[in-house]
């Protein structure tokens, strides 16, 4: 959740949490999630997953789950995956150079690959709030740059309102998380 859809007007800057917090590439991913993919009795926060790119496959896994193809395609570049409130993954990713996101669409319903606006780089997902008590407020958030600026747009939308955040960038997103402080934050690429 986004409140009032827009960055605070004082930056609130903290340590992000949990797997947010580990090293990422544009070829390794890793995110708080639950015991299972589709199974939140455990909550969100019961073991961190791991996304990575091997040659044209995203694998994804867990301590307690053997890795598993989860998207497949040649051209793949870079990625990004969350899980939504009933832990169905979600990928953010750029394959030959168009971005795209797949996800659960509620109104086929099943995963689906959604292609997003032309020129946009560094697609990053997250499940904003994974408290149990947020569940009802929280959404899967879709972060990009495009044009130097950056957009967001919530699954609960089906991604289809884009949302302006910040202008004037000169780079892409490194990762979004939250945060100790309780926000959601955006750590950028160090401009060339």
């Amino acid at each position: 959740m986004m409140p009032g859809n827009v960055l605070s007007t004082e930056p609130v800057v903290g340590r992000f949490v949990g797997a947010r917090a580990l090293a990422v590439t544009n070829f390794i991913d890793y995110e708080d999630g639950g015991i299972a993919v589709n199974d939140t009795s455990q909550g969100h926060t019961y073991q961190i997953w791991r996304a990575r790119l091997i040659r044209e496959q995203v694998m994804l896994g867990a301590p307690n789950t053997p890795e598993f193809v989860l998207y497949e395609g040649a051209g793949i570049t870079e990625i990004s995956f969350a899980f939504d409130q009933l832990m169905r993954p979600v990928l953010a990713f750029m394959q030959a150079g168009q971005p795209k996101i797949l996800w659960y669409d509620s109104s086929v319903p099943g995963q689906v690959v959604t292609n997003l606006p032309a020129g946009t780089i560094t697609p990053r997902v997250i499940l904003d709030d994974k408290r149990v008590t947020q569940a009802q407020a929280s959404d899967v958030i879709l972060a990009y740059v495009r044009g130097g600026n950056l957009y967001f747009c919530q699954q609960r939308e089906r991604f289809t309102i884009e949302r302006l955040l910040a202008t004037g960038l000169e780079s892409g997103i490194l990762r979004v998380g939250f945060s100790n402080r309780l926000r959601l934050q955006f750590m950028m690429e160090v401009p060339p």
